[in-house]
Order: structure tokens, then sequence, then C-alpha cells
């Protein structure tokens, strides 16, 4: 398979050096990540123009001029997202920094595009698209077809075939299907770079200085508005695996029941008060003010290691930066990786984590060096590779069975893995190149938390956590989403819920949202992940009440 990819990569490359023929294409196939390369002229442009870049908004591509480079080679296609440029990566990059990486760049430009696979409309004379009514304005539109430094707002260049913005749809246009090029998932496209372009993503620093920085939004901090996450393409109907099978949906559900003192304070009365509390707190809204509350809470520090010029790269988004005094050192110097150290009670224990940004290229290393030093044997991601159009996370993990990937220090070898539903299990062996010693790892993906939203049933998550807490072994469970704040905040709250709940202790979710983000800012994001927290808890009681509520039916209240 890795071979096919290899070969595809190297179809795209020359058929954009002669613009060769386009592979045929179906109307079936799904969303996808393209790499396209140009010969860039020594005067003139690419040949199309770009929307978005506000706010963090993506980058798509909005006119392409006829006769122009683009069009000419027919690859790139209205509405594709914009994601990188020379390994550089500018999604969520402001327009305007977007423009200029394109226009400094010359000879070959590789581009790599994310395609939806959703129907579009095309023109015969044109190539624009129908944009969002909010998006009907000249800010974050410039043109791409002409070259021009000071110029940056949306033109025609003379070319018929392009409308400006305020022109309606002269009629000629025809619904059409606009497919992959031969289909590969995103997934797929991720897992298939060559070590040429991971080592253009490593060094993008040198190319622009605030490529991994500037103007990015943060985990989940998006307007909620939209909900078409794609869960879809991970729900299977049966369990896969290699080797021997790591867990199975029945060990899932037995995890998955807690058991609370039958005396204590989750039974009886007592656990049917506090459900119909809970319930009337989720009716009456008041958890919202509750949440806002928490946003007064001092910074511990003020992050001064994070903000050394020299750590800039190394920070995913630049607003989101651990404490220095819970920051995680690696290797003998202190080397700086955006995670923290976070521990929290849980009646007579402490759970211990590590919070950690979703690594990215040039923070691989650092990250595996991280789990070895403090030989954490969990590994629960919370985020998927891509998510509408962005890169979240960089792919560090080994995807086929004994076929290691190397790091710095370590080689890292897949030894089993199942795909359960709703997760993913890799049992990975790491191995330390100057001593022979071995760690072995579980990487744990949730699949299915929707994009920008929460989960829409508790049930998934609490198996999922509940397997991570019953393997968990040794060291600090590492967690990461892409910020390391928003849905890995969310899963510590709940496995500290579940497990005051098992030691029969009171629970206080300001509390420990209060407790994560003295030790990291800014945990647990968004008032709907702070409600969600909620809800968990809220459906937990209720199944602990249904377990055994025929034993307490003669107990006679208090």
């Amino acid at each position: 398979m890795a071979a096919e990819e290899g070969g595809y990569l190297k179809l795209m490359a020359e058929n954009a050096e002669g613009f060769g023929p386009m592979p045929s294409v179906t109307s079936q196939q799904e969303s996808c990540i393209l790499q396209l390369e140009f010969t860039k002229p020594e005067r003139g442009g690419l040949g199309f123009s770009l929307v978005g870049g506000v706010n963090g908004s993506s980058l798509q591509i909005k006119d392409i001029c006829c006769g122009g480079m683009a069009e000419q080679d027919g690859r790139l296609r209205v509405g594709d997202i914009l994601l990188e440029v020379n390994g550089v990566i500018v999604s969520g990059l402001s327009h305007i920094k977007v423009v200029d990486i394109l226009r400094r760049a010359e000879g070959t430009v590789q581009l790599t595009v994310y395609r939806d696979a959703f129907p579009i409309t095309s023109c015969t004379s044109s190539s624009s698209y129908t944009e969002d009514p909010q998006e009907h304005n000249t800010k974050g539109v410039s043109s791409l077809l002409e070259v021009q430094e000071d110029h940056l707002s949306f033109q025609t260049s003379g070319c018929p075939g392009v409308k400006m913005e305020s022109e309606q749809d002269s009629g000629n246009c025809t619904p059409t299907f606009q497919g992959c090029c031969p289909a590969l998932s995103v997934t797929d496209m991720l897992q298939s770079r060559t070590d040429s372009q991971k080592q253009n993503l490593e060094n993008s620093g040198k190319i622009m200085e605030k490529n991994y920085t500037d103007s990015w939004s943060s985990d989940d901090d998006d307007d909620d508005d939209d909900d078409d996450d794609d869960t879809s393409q991970h729900s299977s109907t049966e369990t896969t695996h290699t080797g021997p099978p790591i867990v199975s949906e029945e060990e899932l559900t037995r995890l998955a029941l807690i058991s609370p003192p039958m005396n204590g304070q989750y039974s009886g009365s007592r656990l049917k008060s506090l459900i119909q509390n809970l319930q009337n707190q989720l009716d009456q809204h008041d958890l919202v003010k509750e949440f806002m509350a928490l946003g007064h809470l001092t910074p511990s520090d003020s992050c001064l290691v994070g903000k050394a010029p020299e750590n800039r790269e190394k920070n995913r988004y630049r607003e989101i930066l651990p404490y220095d005094k819970t920051r995680v050192p690696v290797g003998e110097k202190q080397d700086y990786i955006n995670a923290s150290y976070i521990r929290m009670k849980v009646g007579p224990d402490e759970f211990f984590y590590i919070s950690s940004q979703g690594p990215l290229p040039n923070t691989q290393d650092c990250f595996w060096q991280m789990v070895w030093e403090n030989k954490s044997d969990i590994i629960a991601m919370m985020t998927r590779e891509v998510e509408r159009g962005r890169i979240k996370c960089h792919k560090y993990w080994p995807e086929k069975l004994d076929v290691p990937i190397e790091t710095s220090h370590y080689q890292l070898i897949l030894k089993n893995y199942q795909k359960l539903d709703y997760f993913h299990i890799k049992v990975i062996k790491m191995i330390e190149k100057e001593t022979g010693a071995t760690h072995f790892v579980k990487h744990l993906k949730f699949t299915t938390w929707p994009d920008h939203s929460t989960p829409g049933s508790s049930k998934q998550l609490v198996h999922f956590i509940r397997y991570m807490r019953a393997v968990h072994l040794s060291g600090p469970i590492t967690v990461h989403c892409s910020a390391g704040i928003g849905r890995a905040g969310v899963l510590i709250c709940i496995d500290v819920i579940l497990g005051l709940i098992e030691r029969d202790h009171t629970i206080n979710v300001s509390e420990i949202v209060r407790e994560m983000r003295l030790q990291r800012h800014g945990m647990i994001q968004t008032k709907e992940q702070y409600v969600f927290c909620y809800k968990v808890w809220l459906d937990v009681l209720q199944s602990i009440s249904l377990l055994h509520g025929n034993q307490w039916q003669s107990e006679t209240p208090l």
C-alpha cells in the first residue's frame, strides 16, 4: 500500500510538470488531501484567488482564472482548502500572510489542499462558486492572478471568465460533482508523506518565522454553528484487529459498570436526590454562569519559557502555553515542549497526567522523548489529524505492523492494533537506540468526537476512559487533543468524576476545573464542554440507579 501511495505522489508530480491528462474521477469518492505542484512563471502568478483567512477561518480557492497556470493544469478546483505551501502549514494563518508566502515562492510551488467530496457548482465560463452570505465582502479575498505587491483586493485581471463578487450568476452554470483524484483518504494522505516532505515541514521555520503561531485559533474556540462532523467514516459494524484481540465489547461494557458502596452517597434516596438536582441545574442553564465565573482565575505565572523566541515554533497555538512551574522538561537540558503536568486528588489517591498539544512535525521527537522519560504507558488522543480542512495534529505513530519508524533516540514499532467502532488501540514498542532498552505504550485514539461540538452520547466516551484507566500501569497518562486544553480537559475532568464516584467522594465540577486550570491555563475551553461534563455525570448516576434500583427499593428514606 505504501508503495502504491508513493507511486501516486510521483504521478501527481509528473502530471504537474507536464500538465498531463487528469485521471478519471467519480462522484462517489471520499474527501481527501491532495498535493499539487506548479512551475511558477517568472512574471505572473499561479492563476487563482483565495477567500478566507479572517479570524482563523480556512483559506479556500475562490476563483480560477481562465487561461492561467492553475486552469491549464486542471487539478486545482474551486472550493479546495489550502493547507500547506512548500511544506509550510498555512491553514489558520492570516490571509495577507498566506498571499505573501505564495507571492514570494519561486520556481516549483507545491500546494497541499483538502478537497471535500460534496457537489459544487461549476460554470462554462467561470470557476466562481457561491459563498456564505457572511463572506460577501472584499476583506479576506485576494487574487493571485497577477502578482502585484501592493494590491490585495479581488480583481479580474482582465479575465472575462472571472466574475466580481457583486455580479449575479450568468445562468449558464450546470450542477456537477467535483470528485477527488484517485482516492486517497485524508488519513492515507497524511500517512504517505515522504521524508523530504517531512523535512520541509520541520524546516519550515526557516522559510517563515511565524508559521505555527500567528492567527491560529485553538482547538475548540470557533463558533459552534455547524455540526457536520465526519464521524460516520469511523463507524463500522464489526471490530477489527490483527493478532490476538486486545479487548472485546463485552469487556468494555463490564469495565464501564461503576459500583459505589451500597450505603454511600451514590445509593438509594441520596442518589435519587442528586440525580434530580443535576437535572434541574441542566434544565435551568445555571451551569453557564458557573463556567463564566471560572474565567476570572489569575494565571499561575507568565509562561516565559513558552514565549521565548527559540520556542515559538514549538507552539501550535500562539496563545496556549504551559506554565513554567508545571511544564514538562525534556532531556538533560530541560528542553521545551508544550505540555503540562497535571495532578488531581481523587479521594486518597492522585491521578497523574501530562496534558499536551498535538505534536507538530518539529516536536514529534521531543514528544516521544517525553513519553519515554516519564515512563508514560498510555497516550489518549482526542482529535483527528485533520478537521474542517485544518491540520490538528501531526501523525506521529507507526501505522504498519512491525515496520518501525525512527526518531532521534527511539525506534517505534507497532506490535498489535484493534479498531473499535469509536476508538482505536495501538500497542507500540519503544526501543532506545543507545541502550536497547524497551518500553510499551498503548496509543488510544478516540474517533467519534464531533468537530467543534461535544459527543451526542456519553456512553462511548465513558467506555474509552474506563478502559484507559483499567490498562494504565505506570507513569502519567499522556492526554492530547490539538491545543491540549479543550477535549483533553474534558477527558481529565470526567476521569476524575468517575474516580470520585467509585470512591464515594463528593464531586464539585467547578473545583475540578479550577484545579486543572491552576496547572494548565484554559483547561476546558467552552461552556458546551463544561455542561457536557455534568451530562456525563448525570448519565453515569442514572445508570447506577438502574443497575442497583431493585436493591434499594426497600430502603427507608433518610
